[in-house]
C-alpha cells in the first residue's frame, strides 16, 4: 500500500484522528522561517509529539538553518527531519552526513517546482541530477513539492506528474509525492507517478485549517482504490 504522511499536525485532536484514519508518518512543521498557518514553536511540538501513538512515525518539517535544525533534532528526537527549505545542495549534503551518522535519524528532502512555471526551485536547474545528487548524499527519500512566490509548501496545487515518475523512474530511492492532493485527484496521482508515498496538508483539512474527518476517509479510500495501469 502507498504510504501517507499527513503534515501541518497542529493539535492533539487532529494527531488522533490522522491516526485512526490510517497515517503512516505525521508531519510537525517547526520554528520554519517563512511564516505559515502550521507553524509550531519547540515546545508546542515537543508537547504534541509525545501524543502520537506507537507505530506511527514524528516527522518534523524544518528549513533552512543548520544549527537550528541540528538543535531542534536533539530536542524534539523526531523519527524522521524533511528538510524543506532553501537549503543548497551542498548544505543538504552536510546536514544528511551529521543527522544520519551523529542522531540517528532519517533524513528526505524536498524538490519543490514553482506552480507558477513549473521550473524546479533551486540552484541545479535539472530536478533529475539534483535529485541523483541528493541520492548519492544518502537521504532516506525525496519529496516532490509545489511552491510559490508566497507558499513555501501547502499551496494546493500539484506538481507536473509526468516529471515525478520520469524522477521516479530513474533513482533507487523512494519518492513521496506532494503538492495540491485531496481525495478527488491522489488515485490519479498515484496511478500516474507509482510513488512510494503521498504527502498532503490543505488538501484534509476545512477553511480553519484544522484536518477534516471527512476528508481523511475519503483521501484513504482514494488511495485504498487506486490502481496502476
Amino acid at each position: 500500500m502507498t504510504r501517507v504522511k499527513i503534515c501541518g499536525v497542529t493539535n492533539t485532536e487532529d494527531i488522533h484522528l490522522c491516526a485512526e484514519a490510517g497515517a503512516h508518518a505525521l508531519g510537525f512543521v517547526v520554528e520554519y522561517p517563512i511564516d505559515v498557518p502550521w507553524n509550531l514553536d519547540r515546545q508546542a511540538a515537543k508537547e504534541l509529539m509525545r501524543e502520537v501513538p506507537p507505530f506511527v512515525s514524528k516527522v518534523i518539517v524544518v528549513g533552512d538553518e543548520p544549527h537550528r535544525i541540528i538543535e531542534l533534532t536533539d530536542i524534539l528526537r523526531p523519527h524522521v527531519v524533511q528538510l524543506h527549505g532553501n537549503e543548497p545542495l551542498a548544505v543538504t549534503q552536510g546536514l544528511v552526513s551529521k543527522l544520519k551518522s551523529e542522531k540517528g535519524v532519517q533524513v528526505i528532502k524536498a524538490l519543490r517546482f514553482f506552480v507558477e512555471t513549473g521550473k524546479y526551485f533551486s540552484e541545479q536547474a535539472d530536478p533529475l541530477e539534483a535529485a541523483r545528487i541528493l541520492e548519492d548524499a544518502g537521504v532516506d527519500a525525496l519529496v516532490l513539492d509545489s511552491v510559490s512566490k508566497t507558499w513555501p509548501g501547502g499551496t494546493g496545487k500539484a506538481v507536473d506528474w509526468q516529471v515525478a515518475r520520469k524522477i521516479r523512474q530513474q533513482l533507487r530511492l523512494p519518492i513521496i509525492l506532494a503538492g495540491g492532493l485531496n481525495p478527488s485527484n491522489v488515485g490519479r496521482a498515484i496511478a500516474a507517478v507509482r510513488p512510494y508515498g503521498v504527502d498532503v496538508i490543505s488538501g484534509v483539512e476545512n477553511p480553519v485549517r484544522k484536518k477534516d474527518p471527512d476528508k481523511l476517509i475519503a483521501f484513504f479510500k482514494a488511495i485504498e482504490g487506486a490502481s496502476w495501469p
